[in-house]
Parts: C-alpha cells; structure tokens; sequence
C-alpha cells in the first residue's frame, strides 16, 4: 500500500485523477498522505501465516483461495471500470486487474518467485507462469534501480526481462521527504513490526523482551491495525505512527533499527539512509532470500528470530548503504508514467 503513494502522488501532480480501491485501512492510510484522493471500497487477497508451520506451506495451502479471489476480482474490475470511467487500472500484486479495454499495469518486484532450497528446481519452472501474467498487461513495473545496485537481487534481475517492462526505481513514501530530520526523542533502538499476523506478533513479543533489558530508550513502531500508543516499563513504548513524516522522524532518531526484511520496508529505509538488523519471517522463501542478498552485500545485517535476544542488538553496527538519489528514482517512475499516460 505504502508504496503505491509516491505513484499516486506523481499521477495527481501530473493533473491525472486517481482513485484508489483497497480495504478500509488501507484507504485510510493513503487519504492521510494523499488528501483529498478519491477511495473505493476494493479489497484483495489477505493472508494470514502460521505460528508452526513453514510460511511456504501456509502459501501453498492459500492457493486456491488466491486464484480464486484473482478470478473473482478479474471480473469485478469490468464493473468497477465501467461505474468510475477508468482509463488505465495500476495494481500492486494483483495478476487479476487487467482489462483488454484500457491500459493496465502490475507493480511487482517478483519477476522470479523464490522457493524454499529443496525445490529451487521449481523456480526456472514459474518462470514461464510469471511472463504469461506480466504479459496481460500493458506494462509491469518493478520498484527498483535496473543496475548492479539494487534491493532485488535475483527477484527481478539477471534474468530474460520481458518486453513490457519497466523499472520505477526504489518507491518509498519518503523519498521527496529530504527536510525530514531526526525528531526530538533519542531512542537507542527503533524497532518496526509489519507484515502479517500471527508472526507479527511472535517478533514483537520477541524484541519487545529484548529491548525491556536494554539501556536508553526504545519504541516499537505498530502497524495500522494498532489503535493506540501504550509505554511498557520506563525505557520502552509501542507507538502507532499513521503519518510519514512522523515515521520517519521516529527511524531517523534510533541509533538501531530492528524490522522484517519486507521488501516496501527495505526501500523506506535506504531512501532514509538507513541500514537495519533484519529478521525474516522463519519459512517465509522471499524474506529469507531478502535477508541473505543484502546481507551478503554488506548493506543490511541479517539476524535470526529463534537466537535474537539483546545480545544480538548489543553486537549490531549499521552498515554503510550505497548511495540513494531521489531525483534519479523520480525520473525513472515519470519516465515509466509518462509513457503510460501520453
């Protein structure tokens, strides 16, 4: 969701009307960046993981449901297109949304679907499937750099790039936010939990034990379903940030960062200039690989959730990232939605 606003943001100044569909919090979120944006009510899929099995099984057994909700919502789209007039449908992960009569676009960052390593082999075999979806479209565009620099790795590089293409550079919220700076409080340890439940809640009551016995002070950055602030003994406080600049503030100000490897966050916090010790979900095949691309690069430190306590935190040194431009993303993304809108 958080990564479809520079988008949006770049389309209303371009004097384009946008609409944006989605769940009820997810309109929510984006009318408090964007005000004024037009919302309708056009939810996806949502997955829920497991707290014991492997987050692949819980994926495989969502399958049917998914493809399902990506039929039904196909043919919803031809009602939606014709109530609201659309000339052109932008959807984020969602192979469903595309219609012969207007021009449509799939924003994914997985040209290659990650499997656990028993069956790698199984990766060259989607590929096929993965270009068949892209190609209902009139373009795909992936939110990253098209160099050797990049947040993917492998998820949308050194592979045959179909056709219709498009890299947007990194999307974050934060990337035009450069008067942002660090906020009033100094916090030893930022920690932002995100992605979906019950895992979510396993890692924040993971760090949260860890940070009770850490020195200075420590907030947990919820997400939207978190309805109010509350403090946890004197150093710690779990905090709903609903605004960006407000986020941002709150990562700038910790000496540490602590999150998921999801990869929206990932690009928020290299657009801040932030590096993070990253925990994947356990059984979870993209944020696994994630963690060990960037990693391997020496960008990110990669941590894991069954050994984290504070001593992982006491050891942590952030590393250095490779320079972010904001003005080199934004002219990848106008460039990609000026062809699309010409």
């Amino acid at each position: 969701t958080t990564r479809m606003i520079p988008l949006m943001r770049e389309l209303v100044s371009m004097g384009h009307n946008v609409l944006m569909g989605g769940d009820r919090w997810q309109n929510e979120l984006v009318s408090r960046e964007i005000p004024g944006i037009t919302c309708i009510y056009f939810p996806g899929f949502s997955i829920r993981y497991s707290s014991y099995l492997p987050q692949y099984l819980k994926i495989i057994l969502s399958l049917p449901a998914f493809l399902f909700q990506t039929l039904k919502e196909h043919f919803i789209l031809g009602r939606v297109i014709s109530k609201h007039r659309i000339d052109i449908i932008i959807s984020d992960s969602r192979p469903g949304l595309w219609n012969r009569k207007i021009k449509s676009v799939l924003v994914t960052h997985m040209l290659r679907i990650p499997v656990p390593r028993p069956f790698s082999i199984l990766e060259s075999s989607l590929l096929p499937i993965i270009r068949a979806v892209i190609k209902q479209f009139t373009y795909c565009y992936v939110p990253d750099l098209p160099g050797d620099i990049n947040l993917s790795g492998k998820l949308s590089h050194n592979l045959r790039i179909p056709d219709n293409v498009r890299f947007t550079g990194v999307l974050s919220r934060f990337g035009g936010c450069t008067e942002i700076k660090s906020g009033k409080e100094d916090y030893h340890f930022v920690a932002i939990m995100s992605g979906p439940s019950p895992q979510r809640e396993i890692l924040t009551g993971i760090v949260s034990s860890a940070l009770q016995g850490a020195e200075g002070k420590s907030v947990i950055l919820g997400g939207p379903e978190v309805e109010e602030d509350k403090k946890q003994g004197d150093n710690l406080t779990f905090i709903y940030t609903s605004h960006a600049e407000e986020l941002a503030e709150k990562i700038l100000s910790g000496r540490t960062i602590v999150t998921r490897p999801g990869y929206t966050t990932i690009m928020e916090l290299y657009s801040l200039g932030r590096s993070a010790l990253i925990i994947p979900t356990p059984g979870q095949p993209e944020q696994e690989y994630l963690a060990g691309y960037l990693s391997g690069r020496g960008w990110f430190v990669k941590a894991e959730q069954k050994n984290f306590g504070y001593e992982t935190l006491h050891k942590f040194k952030e590393p250095v990232l490779p320079p972010y431009s904001h003005e080199e993303n934004r002219n990848l993304l106008l460039s990609a939605l000026k062809e699309l809108t010409d």
